[in-house]
């Protein structure tokens, strides 16, 4: 088998055109050097460089030698160079839990570029919270809080709640300015929502109306964003976090149908727990997040 130093060393001669440049670029001496070069000769039986009175020349047979190993050199170089930077360097760890829209939407655009190990889990809020409790997690990321367990919180950031509907739903004229009617009409519709728990839809309901929904969704998916899909292509209301459905409604693919209703202020939270061995990574990652 060939020696991969006696090729770097060959292609370095070869580059070169001399023993005593290539054996400076080496940090090798220049017996050595040529003890590598006699070496490769002598083991594949060919001759690669002719001595000139200044420099060496590469045969035919060198040349051709050269250009099937320079790329691979390189490549070679690229992953040492990679592998001698991650050992000398210690690394974050840590397995966060958010949803999946979160990951899609902001998430995605800034964790490629944390240094450190992240092992990523996605779920409803219920599931991670459990996750977290059970120590599958370290950090949950972008939530609302709870009260299963004695987590601890830090303020994330605040996102608003918007009603939204598809382009064709048949809205009758005026009806904002009868609150009892507009409820009545409201209630009566074709509902998408994230969970059982209408959490969105209640909050909205109590900002709006001062009173609780009388709704029985049709439909529970699993994210805002399905949800939205949904709506651009099928009759219908939800309630949805507004910075998920921008676009959407700049393009006029689903509409927020009642202006006087006002968006509803809902914060978000990191959560962990506070005795753990990885409140580091949990700081670290907060920090690379703002």
């Amino acid at each position: 088998m060939i020696n991969l130093e006696w090729l770097r060393t060959f292609g370095t001669i070869y580059e070169c055109c001399n023993i005593t440049e290539a054996s400076k670029k080496l940090n090798m001496t220049q017996p050595g050097v040529s003890k590598h070069l006699s070496a490769l000769e002598n083991h594949i039986g060919k001759k690669l460089f002719e001595r000139t009175t200044r420099k060496l020349a590469p045969t035919e047979y060198g040349k051709f030698l050269y250009t099937q190993i320079n790329n691979p050199l390189q490549e070679l170089e690229k992953v040492e160079h990679y592998s001698n930077r991650r050992s000398k360097k210690a690394r974050f760890a840590i397995a966060i839990g958010c949803t999946s829209d979160f990951f899609k939407k902001e998430l995605i655009q800034k964790i490629y570029a944390f240094d450190m190990y992240i092992v990523t889990h996605f779920g409803n809020e219920r599931e991670l919270v459990e996750a977290l409790e059970t120590d599958k997690i370290q950090l949950l990321v972008g939530i609302k809080k709870h009260v299963l367990y004695d987590h601890e919180f830090a303020f994330f950031k605040n996102e608003d709640l918007v009603l939204i509907s598809s382009k064709s739903m048949g809205i009758p004229e005026d009806l904002e300015k009868d609150e009892k009617q507009l409820i009545k009409w409201l209630q009566k519709q074709t509902w998408f929502t994230y969970d059982n728990d209408q959490g969105e839809i209640k909050e909205f309901w109590e900002a709006n109306f001062n009173t609780n929904p009388k709704i029985i969704p049709r439909y529970i998916l699993p994210s805002y964003l399905d949800i939205i899909e949904a709506i651009k292509n099928n009759e219908g209301l939800s309630i949805v976090p507004k910075h998920l459905c921008e676009i959407e409604l700049e393009n006029n693919l689903i509409i927020s149908p009642f202006k006087s209703l006002k968006a509803v202020d809902q914060k978000r939270f990191y959560s962990y727990k506070l005795k753990n061995k990885n409140l580091k990574e949990i700081n670290f990652f907060k920090e690379k997040m703002d």
